[in-house]
């Protein structure tokens, strides 16, 4: 499966003479696999952020505030997002009245707003994480050998993997973390 995979994506970018391949159907097979995992762990991460009061961009905003090694502009939250800088400050406040960040001009341009973290947002993203690992974990163990390598060939595709051994090797470290729930 990670073979005709890679053939798939190793062609060249004429790949209309391709369609009715092995390669094509893995190809679609890891995307349909990845799309299945990542829908399923932001439904759970999304659920365990509304038991906390907070909506699903909060906690995402939230998680790029804290995870960055320095605060950020509220224009970074909104690149890291993906929405209108207006929204991410928006966002911005709602979590400053929530306690969970402060909010501070820059002292070289006043329009840049710097976000930084609380201590209390680290105590719900730490219960929100331990929730999440919960309902995760037993996902995880649903999901055969073969649904996980079609997943993790596709994510590392998107992120740069590219050469054959690259994959494998993320491949075998996936078979050697978690037990085979393959029936066959």
């Amino acid at each position: 499966m990670v073979g005709a995979f890679y053939d798939w994506v190793s062609q060249p970018r004429r790949r209309s003479d391709l369609l009715h391949t092995r390669g094509f159907e893995a190809y679609f097979h890891g995307v349909a696999e990845a799309r299945y995992v990542i829908r399923k762990c932001f439904r759970i991460v999304d659920e365990q952020a509304r038991k906390a009061e907070l909506e699903p961009l909060e906690h995402q905003a939230l998680i790029q505030i804290f995870g960055s090694s320095q605060p950020l502009r509220v224009i970074e939250i909104a690149d890291r997002l993906d929405i209108a800088p207006a929204f991410a400050s928006r966002i911005a406040k709602q979590l400053e009245d929530k306690e969970l960040v402060t909010r501070s001009p820059s002292d070289q341009d006043r329009r840049s707003v710097f976000v930084e973290a609380t201590d209390k947002a680290r105590d719900v993203l730490a219960w929100i994480d331990d929730a999440v690992e919960m309902h995760v974990s037993y996902f995880q163990r649903q999901l055969s050998q073969s649904e996980r390598a079609a997943a993790l060939g596709i994510f590392a595709f998107y992120v740069g993997a590219s050469r054959l051994e690259e994959l494998e090797k993320l491949v075998e470290y996936v078979k050697a973390s978690q037990p085979d729930h393959d029936a066959s």
